[in-house]
């Protein structure tokens, strides 16, 4: 996904969760369903990208290392976590935007 079209996705959505891996990293693969999971039962939009393809996303959103979650509300940053990531963080994260936004 180039990164005008992943712009305005972040910008349509109400929660848009945006999930960067990188093809070297096992902790990435491992994490990935674990966080697709959640996106899906909290009924959220969901885009997982390897940053060895998407090199422009990573720099426009400061991506240093993988895996890194970022989770946007109303088209803005809320939530950001690299490399120890929680899906439980995750999905008290997009239950308080949820709620905030209803």
């Amino acid at each position: 996904m180039n990164l005008d079209n992943l712009n305005k996705k972040i910008k349509e959505e109400d929660i848009f969760v945006l999930y960067i891996k990188s093809k070297t990293c096992s902790v990435c693969t491992e994490l990935l369903p674990k966080v697709e999971e959640v996106a899906q039962a909290m009924n959220v939009e969901f885009l997982d990208l390897y940053i060895e393809e998407n090199r422009e996303v990573g720099s426009q959103y400061m991506v240093f290392s993988a895996p890194t979650i970022i989770v946007f509300a109303m088209g803005k940053e809320v939530y950001r976590e690299g490399r120890f990531l929680r899906p439980s963080d995750l999905e008290k994260t997009i239950s308080k935007y949820k709620e905030l936004l209803l």
